[in-house]
């Protein structure tokens, strides 16, 4: 097994990138046309791990050019050959309408261990939280656009990939 991480940078990309197999695919939402070749020169590459997210450090975080830039390139990656990977996606809490959480953040550590086995569909990270219902009618500006970003994504990739596992996580220490 050969599992290419995108979004290795970020705090759970750098903790998945511990784990033997993996490699860095570099290349960024704004760089998403190469995806398709670095996919066909990377043909060990049977797995994919995709942690990266569209979002500002400064001003507002997210608006509808994040999303536009998100939403496009997971489109451009699932028409490389990473569709037919075992595709394992990172998707958020905030789908369910909640923005903060009472319970302790989990490590990335802790977090990254998810990443192994074989489910498929939608699961919840950590196991016990037991929300099935996508609620965003309540969620304002920018948590909004961070939960149809990641819905939006979802939904790509329900619909192109046959060996996919979405991990809505909640908070990440």
């Amino acid at each position: 097994m050969t599992i290419a991480v995108i979004g290795a940078t970020g705090k759970l990309g750098r903790a998945l990138m511990q784990f033997p197999d993996t490699i860095a695919c570099p290349i960024r939402f704004e760089e998403a046309d190469k995806y398709k070749r670095w996919f066909e020169e990377n043909t060990e590459v049977d797995t994919v791990w995709h942690v990266a997210r569209a979002c500002r450090n400064h001003g507002v975080r997210r608006d509808h050019k994040t999303f536009l830039l998100e939403h496009t390139a997971m489109d451009k990656l699932l028409k490389s050959r990473a569709y037919a990977c075992r595709f394992v996606y990172a998707s958020t809490k905030v789908v369910y309408g909640h923005t903060s959480d009472e319970s302790t953040p989990l490590s990335a550590n802790t977090i990254a261990s998810c990443f192994f086995d074989n489910l498929t569909g939608f699961v919840n990270f950590p196991e016990w939280k037991s929300d099935k219902q996508v609620n965003i009618d309540n969620l304002k500006s920018e948590h909004l656009i961070y939960a149809m970003t990641k819905l939006a994504c979802e939904r790509l990739i329900s619909d192109k990939c046959l060996n996919h596992k979405i991990v809505r996580i909640w908070d990440i220490l």
